[in-house]
C-alpha cells in the first residue's frame, strides 16, 4: 500500500511522514528536493511561461522516476509506503504558478508527467493548516522562497486537487499538534487498508 503525503510548504507533511513511519512500521520516500542526486540541479520554483514550467517538470520527471523506483522496492518487500510529495505536487505547483502569471499550461503537463514513469498512491492525505500557522512554521525555515508560503499560490496549489491522479484524496487539518495529527492520519490509513482487504475478499 503507498500513501501520498500532499500539500503546500509548512503544512507538516515531513513531520507526519515521520510519525507515520513510526505508527505503521513504514518506509518513507522523501520529497524531491531530498530525492534529487543533486537538489543544485533543480528548476528555480517560479516560471514566467508555460514553456519554462513544462521545461521545469522535465527536469523533475527522472528524480520521480528514482522515488518510483524506492517505492515500488519497499512496496515488493511488503512494506507500507508513505510518499513525501507525490506526483500531483508536480502538476499542483505547474498549475499555480500558471495562475500567478496568467498562463494555463495543465493539459500539456499532464500529458508530459504520464508519459513518464511515476508512482502514484493508493491513498493521499491532503494537509492544510491556517496561513498564520503556516507563517508561524515558514519563519523557522532557513531560505525557504515566499512563493512557497505565498497564500494566492496556496489556493491555487490547493484547486489541483479536484481533479488529481491520485483515485482517493482525504482532507487532513493540521493545526493541532503533531501527535494528535499523526494518530488522526494512521486511523484513516488503517481504515482505508481494511477496506481494500475487505474488497479484495
Amino acid at each position: 500500500m503507498i500513501i501520498g503525503l500532499e500539500g503546500v510548504s509548512c503544512v507538516g507533511k515531513t513531520t507526519l511522514a515521520r510519525a507515520l513511519a513510526r505508527r505503521l512500521d513504514a518506509h518513507v520516500v522523501p520529497c524531491y528536493y531530498h530525492a534529487a542526486p543533486d537538489p543544485a540541479q533543480l528548476p528555480p520554483p517560479d516560471s514566467e511561461t508555460a514553456e519554462a514550467q513544462l521545461a521545469a517538470l522535465t527536469v523533475l520527471l527522472p528524480v520521480e522516476a528514482l522515488r518510483r523506483e524506492a517505492a515500488l522496492a519497499a512496496a515488493g518487500r511488503g512494506q507500507v509506503v508513505i510518499l513525501d510529495r507525490t506526483v500531483d505536487t508536480l502538476l499542483a505547483h505547474a498549475h499555480a504558478v500558471g495562475r500567478l502569471h496568467g498562463y494555463d499550461c495543465d493539459a500539456a503537463a499532464r500529458a508530459l508527467i504520464l508519459a513518464h514513469p511515476i508512482v502514484v498512491p493508493d491513498l493521499t492525505l491532503l494537509l492544510h493548516a491556517c496561513d498564520g500557522e503556516r507563517s508561524r512554521r515558514a519563519a523557522r525555515r532557513v531560505n525557504m522562497p515566499p512563493l512557497f508560503y505565498d497564500s494566492t499560490f496556496a489556493g491555487y496549489f490547493t484547486e489541483h486537487f479536484s481533479d488529481p491522479l491520485v483515485p482517493q484524496l482525504v482532507p487532513v487539518a493540521t493545526d493541532a499538534g503533531p501527535d494528535a495529527v499523526a494518530d488522526q492520519a494512521a486511523a484513516i490509513v488503517r481504515q482505508h487498508r481494511a477496506t481494500r482487504m475487505g474488497a479484495a475478499a
